[in-house]
């Protein structure tokens, strides 16, 4: 791919972020975007590079042939307007922006905007953070008022595309849809085994967000009344701290049923051993850690809130309504029967699980922000 007459320009906050080793669901899908978006756009494209960063790289050799820039030499705000007159100046072909909170020509958005974040909220939470986000939240909107058509916009799902057309109404032609890529782990899936007793996968820290406290309750409720055992595999370093997670784990009868890690630097040995990864987060931009399970071929359910739950249907795994407990519930029965009682479906969810993760790529992630 001849691509060297591309000049791309790369902010983010912390260039460090792209030398994190093994960047796993639990080091934010963001990292793992930027990451990959950086060493893509440089091996495979062979692009000019230039990262913009407040932070001076810990290993140099990272980051080869590319030229760094330190945003504190060349101004004092990160959106100050000799920022955007410098980088207008450069004759860049596409400028990327990895952050969620200032505007730049080429913008990669990653995250629900602010209006959306505190529009979800509780009503005591909603008005606690209108109080501490007000001028971040006005700043915002009118940073957004001064775009011009030829601003252009990436989204990692249409919810995140949504979200901006209705809380800072720019024209749709602006922002383009690219669904993040994964890694191919499989050329073909190993042969399943059925297991005398399968094991749920969830990635939740103590955020409520996450939902790893709705998904234990509803989990353990499925328990109740399927009369059907099964494990569950949670990475939540935060555990030993969550009063409320350990109190429903005590509640449910789940302690023998449950198995709580730390942060992991690597990934793989959970998605090996679980059998359905969930994603129960209120809001979540794509959430990664769905489509690097399917990679593994592990059917995903995950919330109609996630911008992952795009990609998934009933061939390849389940959503289910975020804003219906009953609902969750009555879908983790479903898996829990189709794992016992009809095993055949359960290989087909695998199958076609690992071919949805194939047609997601960073190539094409990549391809379609040069275009």
């Amino acid at each position: 791919m001849n691509n060297k007459c591309k000049k791309i320009a790369i902010i983010i906050y912390n260039i460090n972020e792209l030398t994190i080793k093994n960047p796993g669901a639990t080091n934010g899908g963001g990292t793992v975007v930027a990451q990959n978006l950086h060493k893509t756009l440089r091996d495979k494209f062979n692009c000019y590079i230039d990262i913009y960063s407040f932070f001076k790289p810990k290993d140099i050799k990272e980051f080869k042939d590319a030229k760094i820039i330190d945003i504190s030499e060349l101004i004092s705000d990160y959106t100050d307007k000799k920022l955007k007159q410098h980088l207008d100046n450069q004759n860049y072909d596409r400028i990327i922006t990895i952050s969620p909170d200032n505007i730049f020509r080429g913008k990669l958005i990653q995250t629900h905007s602010l209006i959306h974040k505190f529009k979800n909220e509780y009503t005591l939470l909603k008005i606690i953070k209108y109080i501490f986000l007000y001028k971040k939240i006005k700043k915002n909107k009118k940073e957004y008022e001064n775009l011009t058509r030829a601003d252009k916009f990436i989204a990692v799902s249409y919810k995140i595309k949504n979200d901006y057309l209705q809380n800072y109404k720019i024209s749709p032609a602006q922002i383009k849809v690219a669904y993040p890529g994964c890694k191919k782990i499989y050329s073909k899936l190993p042969k399943n085994r059925q297991k005398s007793c399968f094991e749920f996968g969830i990635v939740a820290n103590s955020a409520i967000n996450k939902g790893g406290h709705l998904f234990l309750v509803a989990a353990g409720l499925a328990k109740l009344i399927s009369h059907k055992e099964f494990k569950i595999t949670i990475i939540a370093p935060k555990f030993k701290y969550d009063i409320i997670l350990q109190t429903i784990v005590f509640i449910f009868g789940l302690k023998n049923n449950i198995l709580v890690l730390p942060k992991q630097t690597d990934m793989s040995n959970f998605y090996k051993n679980i059998e359905y990864i969930v994603l129960p987060s209120r809001r979540e931009a794509f959430g990664l850690v769905a489509l690097e399970a399917m990679s593994y071929g592990k059917p995903a359910l995950v919330s109609d809130t996630a911008g992952c739950a795009e990609i998934i249907n009933f061939h390849n795994g389940f959503t289910f309504r975020r804003n219906s407990f009953l609902n969750l519930v009555n879908t983790i029965i479903k898996l829990i029967n189709i794992y016992y009682n009809d095993f055949e479906r359960y290989n087909n969810l695998c199958k076609n699980a690992h071919k949805t993760s194939l047609k997601y790529s960073w190539i094409n992630f990549c391809k379609q922000i040069l275009e």
